[in-house]
C-alpha cells in the first residue's frame, strides 16, 4: 500500500468538509441562478468601441452642416433694416492734420503739461503753494472726526482754522495727525509737521 502524501491527505479533507464534487457543482448552479452583474475588459472595450464610432458619426454630421453654410452665398444688400440705435448714434469725427501740427507747435517740452486741459499749468506744484503756510496747532475734542488745524499765513499773519476735507487756497486737508497734516492738491500729496 501507496503511502498517502499530504496533498492527498489534503484534498480528501476538502472533499469530505464540502460534500464531494458532486455537491460543488450544485452550489456553482445555485450562485449562478441569483443575478450578478459583470463585465470583462473585452466587454468595456466593445462599449468604448460604440461610443467612438457614435462620436465620430455626430463629428462627421456637424462638419457636413457646417461646410453647406460656408459655400453658401452671403447678401449684403442695404435692405437689411437697422435698428434705430444704430441710426442715432453718431459717428466720431477725425481732426485735420494741420490741428495736430499746430498742437506741436504750442507745446513747450521745458514747462509741466496739464492733461485734463491742454494747457501749460499756470499754477505752482503743491509744495510751492503751501510754502507760505505753517502750521501752529492740533486740536480735537473727544472723537477724532473733531481734529482741527491751525495754519498761519506767514506773510499776512493771518491764521486758519480748518477741518478735515475743507481747502485752503483750492488744498484739500486730507488727513489730520496729532503732529501733522497731510494736503491734497489733484494728483500730489504732502505733509506739514508741527
Amino acid at each position: 500500500m501507496a503511502k498517502e502524501t499530504a496533498e492527498q491527505k489534503l484534498l480528501k479533507a476538502l472533499q469530505k468538509k464540502t460534500g464531494g464534487t458532486a455537491d460543488l457543482a450544485t452550489k456553482k448552479s445555485v450562485i449562478k441562478k441569483g443575478f450578478k452583474f459583470s463585465l470583462s475588459i473585452f466587454d468595456i472595450n466593445k462599449i468604448l468601441l460604440v461610443g467612438i464610432i457614435v462620436c465620430a458619426v455626430i463629428l462627421i454630421l456637424q462638419l457636413r452642416s457646417g461646410m453647406s453654410l460656408i459655400n453658401q452665398e452671403v447678401d449684403f444688400s442695404d435692405q437689411v433694416k437697422t435698428s434705430v440705435r444704430q441710426k442715432a448714434t453718431p459717428l466720431p469725427q477725425s481732426k485735420t492734420v494741420k490741428f495736430y501740427i499746430d498742437s506741436f507747435g504750442k507745446r513747450n517740452i521745458f514747462k509741466p503739461y496739464d492733461i485734463s486741459l491742454g494747457t501749460v499749468q499756470g499754477q505752482p506744484n503743491l509744495v510751492k503753494r503751501l510754502a507760505k503756510y505753517k502750521l501752529v496747532g492740533v486740536s480735537w475734542l473727544d472723537l477724532p472726526e473733531s481734529a482741527s488745524i491751525m495754519i498761519e499765513d506767514t506773510q499776512t499773519k493771518a491764521t486758519y482754522f480748518l477741518k478735515t476735507s475743507e481747502q485752503l487756497e483750492g488744498v484739500t486737508v486730507k488727513t489730520i495727525y496729532t503732529d501733522r497734516v497731510v494736503f491734497s492738491y489733484e494728483n500730489e500729496e504732502t505733509t506739514i509737521k508741527l
